[in-house]
């Protein structure tokens, strides 16, 4: 069997990473189908007139016409920033851990470079945060601080030392958590309103919108339950996606443009524009669990 790979050789390389054309017939024959089909699909987006992408965790939405990105709704400063008081938390925890088991790091020098971190946060705060948020974040941090001294010092750690130490700052965590989800949610809005305000009523009944962000720890975010509030319940998981594992705006356009592609062959081929949403074995997956179950994309199906 001999076939003509020039046409999607390129292409196959760079996208799917194979390198060489697998010498296995029916690999190689898989990889032919699967390369076409790729080259479809960044083409398909060219047809769509609007899609509306936004990356989690910065609160910053971009408009997507025709398969081009023509304008970026800015976010609120004060999202990222929460989240560097997360990731802080998260460097303690990890540091924590890390003098815990010994794991042949000097101990001194690895707290040492978390302190001199928190240092520089706490000379920021007051010029970076808005300013009700001010001190209850500096006491959030004053206390990774003087954990991170004890650590630096040598002395011996307990397993409580990281979570009693949270536990006596959790009011002012929690605060500064709410404080700022309602700013981003508001501040979300009035992007999202704007976005719908620039687009014909069509365009947006058709829009396909989509929250970039990882695989876990992101359920019941922010930015879905905004654009629920625009778009409707029922537009979640067929208009309103969560792209899990798109870490760039260009990552969730791919993502995107997979999806609406998908969506058109599975109604091409199966008269269900859903069904290539789900497994291609999900059929008799389904039959033996009963119904239809996580991880799920499109709408709901009782079987």
């Amino acid at each position: 069997m001999n076939v003509d790979t020039s046409l999607v050789k390129e292409k196959s390389q760079g996208e799917w990473g194979e390198g060489e054309i697998n010498k296995d017939k029916i690999s190689e024959l898989n990889l032919i189908f699967r390369s076409l089909y790729g080259r479809s699909r960044d083409e398909f987006l060219k047809d769509i007139p609007l899609v509306g992408l936004t990356l989690i965790g910065t609160g910053e939405i971009w408009r997507v016409e025709y398969g081009e990105l023509v304008k970026s709704y800015p976010p609120i400063k004060a999202i990222p920033n929460v989240k560097g008081l997360m990731h802080s938390i998260l460097g303690a925890y990890a540091v924590n851990n890390l003098l815990q088991r010994k794991n042949n790091l000097d101990e001194h020098k690895i707290a040492g470079v978390l302190s001199a971190a928190l240092e520089v946060a706490i000379e920021a705060i007051p010029l970076e945060l808005p300013t009700e948020l001010v001190d209850p974040t500096l006491v959030v941090i004053r206390k990774l601080k003087q954990l991170t001294e004890s650590w630096e010092i040598g002395k011996d750690l307990s397993q409580n030392d990281f979570t009693e130490g949270l536990r006596l700052v959790s009011k002012e965590l929690e605060y500064v958590i709410e404080t700022v989800g309602e700013m981003a949610y508001h501040a979300l809005l009035q992007s999202f309103q704007l976005f719908k305000d620039e687009s014909s009523p069509d365009e947006w009944e058709n829009c396909i919108m989509g929250v970039c962000g990882p695989s876990q720890g992101r359920r019941d975010n922010i930015e879905i339950a905004v654009a629920m509030s625009l778009m409707g319940k029922d537009a979640l998981g067929s208009r309103l996606l969560y792209l899990e594992n798109a870490f760039t705006i260009p990552d969730g356009l791919k993502f995107v443009a997979a999806a609406l592609v998908e969506k058109d062959l599975g109604q091409a081929v199966f008269g269900e524009p859903y069904r290539m949403w789900r497994d291609l074995l999900s059929e008799t997956a389904t039959k033996y669990v009963g119904y239809s179950f996580f991880p799920e994309l499109g709408p709901s199906r009782q079987l």
